[in-house]
């Protein structure tokens, strides 16, 4: 019968334990967090918001100054350059342009864009607050102001596919002005462009 060797006892080396013990896992004992940070909440909360599809179409407003709206006109932004408004509704006042202090008001031209009729046209211009400010226009004069007072800087009849360049009398009337105006125009019917140039300090 052979012999059976002693391989630990024979290199000196410790009996080897029937049952190696091993250190637990503390990485796998320990539970994942449950709760969210504040950055998940905000990214779902985003999500949730724009799958929203009542929220689709909104979008982030820049605030620009504006003058009151006035019946069947849009607020007109205070902007250098040049501009323009159409009159799409007759005998009704709009907003053409504001003016904001030390702002000049370069040139006016207004074109008839109507081939078979002639328009009335009137432009006011008036200052202080416009917050209650209306029009009474008749045939596409401006005829009355209530809640706040305005100037007639110009009525007049053009002629169908006419236009009329008033650069001579507004870049001297309002050069530099030195303070906030605004300009209204109406007419006795649509087809009516109105275009300013503005200059701002």
């Amino acid at each position: 019968m052979p012999l059976i060797k002693d391989k630990y006892g024979a290199k000196g080396v410790r009996q080897r334990p029937k049952y190696v013990t091993r250190k637990e896992n503390r990485a796998a004992m320990e539970q994942a967090p449950t709760g969210l940070n504040e950055q998940q909440k905000r990214e779902i909360e985003k999500n949730t918001y724009r799958s929203d599809v009542s929220n689709r179409n909104e979008v982030s407003q820049r605030a620009v100054a504006t003058t009151p709206s006035v019946t069947g006109a849009s607020p007109v932004q205070s902007t250098s350059g040049v501009n323009s408004v159409i009159v799409s509704t007759g005998n009704t006042a709009q907003n053409l342009c504001f003016l904001s202090q030390g702002s000049t008001l370069n040139n006016i031209l207004i074109q008839n864009t109507s081939s078979a009729s002639s328009r009335f046209v009137s432009i006011h211009w008036s200052s202080g607050s416009q917050d209650n400010i209306s029009f009474t226009v008749t045939s596409g004069i401006i005829t009355a102001t209530a809640g706040g007072s305005s100037t007639c800087l110009f009525a007049g009849n053009i002629p169908p596919l006419t236009g009329l360049d008033l650069s001579h009398i507004v870049s001297t009337l309002f050069n530099k002005v030195n303070k906030e105006i605004t300009l209204y125009i109406a007419a006795s019917g649509a087809s009516i462009h109105a275009t300013h140039s503005i200059t701002n300090e």
